[in-house]
């Protein structure tokens, strides 16, 4: 995805300031960093003046739709010229990173800028996406790894209370929510993935998020239900500001008071590990109406905490607008997908499925600070989260109850996020190829690449036990590709034995072996595994993924000594448990196991050429690995 960066600069405090009319500030734009003097072209006052009656939603202020269109076009008229020349963007530009370092500018919905034809420039047009998010000024560049685990904490919350207008809070949608979370986490134990927070004060919320983390089990993504709600003290009326309205435990006729934007910030900033998204599904969340104060609102006090993808709402969110926002989200969210695309489909999907008067699409604000090697990390996550996808078709096959098993269109599924890995990675390994300082990340891709294919093979296997398709023919081809790949990454580097035991094992049962020129392949994937463990040790590191590669080579020899092939493997075996239990590295077994049975259901078949006097092809002696990685 290629980004543009917008950046305003003024002097003074930055975290502090009212929005002026015809206010100086330097913008940058670009990588040259291209600087102008533009002006604010209206004043906080006359901004809200315009839009507060006119981005409502309840029924006392709502406007009609003639005239909040009008308001809308008016606003993107007067902010156009602050902004830069989306019209003149280069063709390959398809992402605006604008930070907006002088905090009052946050005040200013961007999101709503129209183009000449009067339609949204952060939508779909013309078959192209131009999304915008927002950013700020940091001193130290973002470090995050996107979690491959997903550990999300749903919490909805309606107070007994009657809010800062006398009237009682409406009910939340939270059904609909924890089924569109309950989707996207199919694919997962949704027992372990996925916990609830019903109606909880905040105390309960942050001791659940604060014990999580002191347990070693953070919540990796947050997601909060709750209505927005104006926290007005008549003694300090210059400190008013919207809070979050948690459930309270005063008795109904105290009053009540919303949890402040201070609580929140506190909370953020007293982890140590922090979530990697936080989703406020709140009526202005995001809103940054008091400029006099530093801590303006949720969205922003998490966001600068550390929280690299924070998403809100400036103004009030529609309940269905909420629904929709949270079913696309982790649905794509959770297989891989980028959050910049994700957040620019969402916005279209909220201009193009409400009438365009409706304004969730302008009222969705997102806070994304994203590392230089993102892309590449998302590339590593997609692969994850196919892994998954075929556990669970692996898991579904496996049970007795028809009712449960994989349809076609589960396969259909998988094999399209599958193939387009593939695409990216492809598209990633032709861009690199000869790049020297790139050949850590040539290999990686390589092997990937290798094992993307690998796993469109065994979804067409998988497909041909359940359904009955014709697959076998598809199966060859795509492990013929992944054998092709895996020999690409071992050449490179001899050293890397995962690559090169993976194109041994796809030499044994597509030809029956390694080629006599070849045999040194064992020998460097066994040398290599060796070394790995040697250097390990002398660290104090206990070694895991060499001990299933020199397994796996010890079940494709054809040793004349068959017995001693079995000790190595069972000593190896006991390792590989062993340390990754120490190393929490249960992935490591269920990868090896996961192997295994390959060779015993899938590649002994007369569809493949595993020479017989291979350990590889003694399904006794497989299943009695089987239960040793099970112990």
């Amino acid at each position: 995805m290629k980004s543009d960066k917008v950046e305003y600069i003024r002097f003074d405090d930055l975290k502090t300031g009212i929005l002026m009319g015809d206010k100086p500030y330097i913008l940058a734009h670009g990588d040259f960093n291209s600087l102008q003097e533009v002006r604010t072209p209206l004043g906080q006052i006359e901004l809200l003046n315009q839009l507060s009656e006119q981005l409502r939603y309840n029924s006392g202020s709502v406007a009609a739709p003639g005239m909040k269109w009008e308001a809308i076009k008016k606003c993107s008229e007067q902010i156009r010229p602050f902004f830069i020349d989306l019209d003149a963007l280069p063709e390959n530009v398809d992402h605006i990173e604008v930070f907006l370092n002088p905090s009052e500018l946050a005040l200013l919905p961007f999101e709503l800028l129209l183009n000449k034809k009067e339609e949204p420039h952060f939508v779909l047009n013309d078959g192209k996406q131009l999304v915008l998010t927002r950013n700020f000024r940091r001193a130290e560049p973002a470090t995050f790894e996107i979690p491959k685990n997903p550990r999300i904490l749903f919490v909805h919350t309606k107070p007994d209370h009657k809010n800062f207008m006398g009237l009682p809070f409406p009910d939340v949608p939270h059904k609909n929510h924890a089924q569109s979370l309950r989707y996207a986490l199919r694919h997962w134990d949704i027992d372990n993935r996925l916990t609830v927070l019903a109606n909880p004060d905040f105390d309960t919320f942050s001791q659940t998020v604060l014990e999580a983390e002191a347990k070693n089990n953070p919540f990796t993504h947050i997601h909060i239900l709750a209505h927005g709600s104006m926290l007005f003290d008549p003694k300090r009326p210059q400190n008013f500001e919207y809070g979050i309205a948690f459930h309270s435990n005063l008795p109904k006729e105290a009053p009540y008071k919303p949890t402040s934007t201070r609580e929140i910030k506190l909370l953020f900033e007293s982890m140590e590990t922090l979530p990697y998204l936080v989703n406020y599904m709140i009526c202005d969340g995001a809103n940054f109406t008091n400029g006099t104060k530093s801590d303006k609102n949720p969205v922003q006090a998490t966001f600068e905490a550390g929280v690299p993808v924070v998403i809100g709402s400036q103004f009030p969110l529609s309940m269905d607008g909420s629904n929709l926002i949270t079913k696309e989200l982790y649905k794509r969210l959770l297989r891989g997908g980028d959050i910049r695309n994700i957040l620019g489909g969402i916005r279209t999907k909220l201009y193009g499925e409400k009438p365009a008067e409706h304004h969730d699409w302008i009222s969705l604000v997102s806070y994304v600070n994203l590392p230089d090697n993102y892309e590449f990390q998302l590339l590593l996550q997609k692969l994850e989260s196919q892994l998954v996808i075929l556990n669970s078709i692996r898991n579904k096959a496996r049970r007795e109850n028809t009712d449960t098993l994989p349809s076609k269109d589960d396969f259909i599924r998988a094999k399209v996020q599958i193939e387009e890995s593939i695409a990216d990675l492809s598209a990633q390994v032709q861009e690199i190829e000869h790049q020297k300082s790139k050949e850590f990340a040539f290999l990686e891709n390589s092997g990937l690449l290798g094992s993307a294919y690998k796993r469109l093979a065994e979804i067409e296997f998988k497909e041909f036990c359940i359904l009955g398709s014709e697959t076998q023919s598809k199966q060859i081809q795509y492990l013929q590709e992944a054998k092709k790949w895996y020999k690409i990454a071992a050449d490179r580097n001899l050293s890397h034995h995962w690559s090169s035991i993976q194109y041994i094992s796809l030499c044994s049962i597509l030809e029956g072996g390694l080629i006599k020129e070849e045999y040194d392949y064992w020998n460097a994937a066994r040398l290599a595994a060796l070394t790995e463990i040697e250097l390990n040790t002398a660290n104090g590191k206990k070694s895991v993924w060499a001990h299933g590669t020199l397994l796996e080579l010890y079940l494709l020899t054809s040793s004349e000594r068959p017995n001693e092939s079995k000790k190595k493997i069972m000593e190896n075996i006991k390792h590989l448990v062993s340390h990754a239990k120490s190393r929490k590295k249960p992935e490591a077994i269920a990868s090896t196991k996961f192997q295994i049975l390959r060779y015993l259901e899938w590649w002994g078949s007369t569809d493949f050429k595993i020479p017989e006097q291979l350990l590889a092809k003694d399904s006794k002696f497989l299943n009695l690995i089987l239960k040793q990685l099970c112990i």
